[in-house]
Formats: C-alpha cells, sequence, structure tokens
C-alpha cells in the first residue's frame, strides 16, 4: 500500500536542492533516545567531504571549543549529540545553497542566524524552555529565505535591493514576487524535511509580533531576531525599528548578560560569530 501522496510543492520552492540524505540519516539518529556518539560516527565517516565539513565547523567559533578539534570521533564527543544536530544541519544547508547563493549574501543570513541562535539559547536558558531547540530555530528561522536564495539568486536579490530602497514591505513583495513569503517557505521545506513540529512554528510564525512576557519558544525567536536587528546583525531592511530596552523587556526573564549595554552585547556575539565558516 503506497503512503498518501504530499501535497505539491509550492512553485517558487521546486528549484531548491535537495537536503542532503547523509545529514536526514544523522539527525534521525541522533533523535533517537538510545543513540550514541558511536553511531554517529560510524554513520559520518561513510561520507568524508561531509565528516570534513563537520570537523571545519567543530573548530569555529560557533561551538567555542578549547583548543584544535583534530578527529571527527573528538568532535561529536565534545559538542555533544544535540549540537551535531546544530552542525549537520548547517553543513547541509551550506551544500545546499553555496553553488548558488553569493558569499556576501549568505554571510549576511548565516551571522543573522547565528545571533539568533545565541540569544535565544541563553533566553531559552532562563525561561526554562527547551535552548537546544530554541538554539536550532535561531539558527534555522530564514530557512525559507535561504531556499528562495538558493532557487532564484538573481531575482531575490534584484527584491531585496528595491524592498531596501524603497521600503516595502519584505513579507508581502516576496508574496508578490513568488507567491509565498519566506516564512510560509521556510514552514513548508521544514515540514517536507521532518523537521520537529516546534521548529516548524517558530519558522512559520518568527515574523508575527512578538508577546510581552510570554515563555513559549515561538515567541522566544520572536524576539531573539528582532534583538540580533537591533545589535547590528539585521540581514535584511527591518520591517520596524525597534529600541533594544524595549525588546529585552518583553522577554519574561532575560539573561543576565542581555541586561548589559548594547555595546557590550554586540561584542560578546561579535567574538562568538568572529569564525563562523561559510
Amino acid at each position: 500500500m503506497h503512503d498518501k501522496a504530499r501535497p505539491q510543492a509550492p512553485w517558487a520552492l521546486r528549484l531548491v536542492p535537495p537536503f542532503p540524505a547523509i545529514a536526514r540519516r544523522v539527525l534521525s539518529v541522533v533523535s533517537q533516545e538510545n543513540a550514541s556518539i558511536r553511531q554517529v560516527y560510524d554513520l559520518v565517516k561513510m561520507d568524508p567531504s561531509f565528516s570534513a565539513e563537520l570537523l571545519r565547523f567543530a573548530n569555529s567559533a560557533l561551538f567555542g571549543l578549547r583548543g584544535e578539534v583534530k578527529s571527527l570521533s573528538q568532535a561529536i564527543g565534545l559538542v555533544g549529540l544535540d549540537r551535531v544536530k546544530t552542525m549537520a544541519t548547517l553543513v547541509a544547508l551550506n551544500r545546499m545553497v553555496r553553488a548558488s547563493v553569493s558569499f556576501g549574501a549568505l554571510r549576511k543570513v548565516w551571522v543573522h542566524s547565528l545571533a539568533t541562535a545565541v540569544i535565544a539559547d541563553e533566553a531559552a536558558r532562563v525561561n526554562r524552555v527547551a535552548h537546544d531547540i530554541a538554539y536550532t530555530s535561531g539558527l534555522l528561522h530564514n530557512l525559507g529565505t535561504l531556499g528562495l536564495m538558493s532557487a532564484y539568486p538573481d531575482e531575490y536579490s534584484r527584491m531585496l535591493e528595491v524592498s531596501g530602497d524603497f521600503g516595502f514591505d519584505l513579507l508581502q513583495t516576496e508574496r508578490d514576487l513568488f507567491e509565498i513569503d519566506h516564512c510560509a517557505a521556510g514552514a513548508y521545506l521544514a515540514q517536507d524535511w521532518n523537521f520537529p513540529s516546534e521548529l516548524v512554528a517558530a519558522i512559520a510564525n518568527h515574523h508575527d509580533d512578538p508577546v510581552a512576557g510570554e515563555a513559549t519558544l515561538v515567541n522566544l525567536i520572536k524576539v531573539s531576531w528582532r534583538l540580533a536587528d537591533t545589535l547590528g546583525f539585521a540581514a535584511f531592511s527591518p520591517d520596524k525599528e525597534w529600541e533594544y530596552e524595549e525588546l529585552v523587556a518583553l522577554l519574561p526573564k532575560s539573561p543576565s548578560w542581555l541586561g548589559d549595554s548594547a555595546e557590550t552585547v554586540r561584542g560578546e556575539l561579535e567574538a562568538r560569530i568572529a569564525a563562523l565558516p561559510v
């Protein structure tokens, strides 16, 4: 008996490169309750190029490990299985989009995404929200942007220029040009690739207005990406100008380091992002 057919992909997403099979397998294994480092190592070592990229990410500022990581098994052991999910996802997305997306545009999106992830991770810890899924959600909240950029690099770049120059609403401009915005596009791709439902919801709703005092994953992502923008890590022209203190006040509890000046927090984030490998 055949599985029920998936709905046909929106036309704008039919040219998005597939999510690499090795990454799907890694995410599937790591998500199992009794997953072991040996299982992940045995799986990843069968793909030498993927292994090399995982090692490169492990040695970047992204994971903040002390000293050089020289082997894949050491990398997996040091970062832990939850962070291996993040590494595998990053490597897979990099592999998907870098052939068509310019280095400058891709780096801007990754820098913004990493700043969002770090803020979301810290905010999730103090608000007792699962911080690993918060970190991954921060990294992937603009998944739809990466998908549309990889499928239509020239058209998407021109759209960003025009919407930035004339102050057009980004989501509406995306819908006008592609009949889908990057929130809906990212949610579709995340669902199609069997990502967790909490992650799909965070991607789908991240442009909605944040709610003061709401301690949910979706709301933390809404606040975190806007904080990243306010701190100077915007990938695109903002839809609204926010004050840093205004956004911090929306969090039910804020991490102590967000209570520092915006300049200090920006410096801490810059240090984490400095060696991001894209």
